[in-house]
This record gives structure tokens, sequence and C-alpha cells, in this order.
């Protein structure tokens, strides 16, 4: 039995909103052909209504990228620069450690949050990471 795993994203240049409403109702398996470059994932084609040609654009670490065969990848931190398949969303950064670790097979779902939020999020992990840091500087100093 897998677990299911939220990640958090907010809307990329490519959003459309039927795709976005599949990318959020739908869940998620991992392929087996994932690995450092990006998450493969199965379980539901999500074919836009209006394809089109896309010229190849800076991508990063997050892009959630749809190829035409309709299934999403999330690509992670060894991938590559420029992509030219919509980018529909994007995980945010607080959960890009936890989409890496996520193993095959197992089972992923999308929350939608806004810019905003991600950004507090941020915020707040740069401010625990400082106040760790400097819990270590005072202890072994």
């Amino acid at each position: 039995m897998t677990k299911q795993k939220f990640l958090r994203v907010i809307r990329g240049k490519n959003w459309d909103d039927d795709i976005g409403k599949k990318l959020l109702a739908q869940k998620f398996r991992v392929a087996m052909n994932s690995d450092r470059m990006g998450l493969r994932l199965e379980g539901g084609e999500m074919v836009s209504a209006n394809p089109r040609e896309l010229v190849s654009e800076a991508v990063a670490p997050g892009t959630i990228q749809l190829p035409r065969g309709g299934t999403p990848v999330v690509l992670l931190g060894d991938c590559q620069t420029i992509g030219g398949y919509p980018k529909i969303a994007h995980v945010i950064t607080v959960d890009l450690g936890y989409a890496a670790q996520l193993q095959p097979l197992e089972e992923a779902r999308f929350e939608l949050i806004e810019l905003e939020e991600a950004r507090d999020l941020l915020r707040e992990r740069e401010r625990d990471v400082a106040l760790f840091r400097a819990g270590l500087e005072a202890r072994f100093g």
C-alpha cells in the first residue's frame, strides 16, 4: 500500500483551467522510469483541447511540464535547462525536497496555492533554518 503525498503548486505560464482542474482532481503514481531529472507521473492523461507547439524556453526544478502524451512530468534537481512543453504549474520550493524523495509506485496529488502563500512558506523555512544554525553555533560555537 502506498502513501498519498500532496505537493503544493502555483500556476505555471501555460496554466489552463481545464488542465488545472484535472491536475488537482487526480492522484498520480510515480512511474518506474522516474529519475533525478524528473518524476514521470502515471494515472491520468491531461490532453489539452488546444494543443500547441511552444518555443523552447527556460525551465527549473519544480516545473511541471505536460508532454504530448498528456502525462505530467515534475522536473527535479538534475533537469534540463530548457524545454518546449507547456509549463502548467510549479511545485513550490518548500516542497521540492519532498517531491525528490517520492519513490516509484508512490502516489502524489497536487494542491494549488497562491504565489504569496508560497513566499510566506519559504520565508518561514528560512527563519527556521536560521534559528537552527544559531542554535548549533551557540551549542558548538
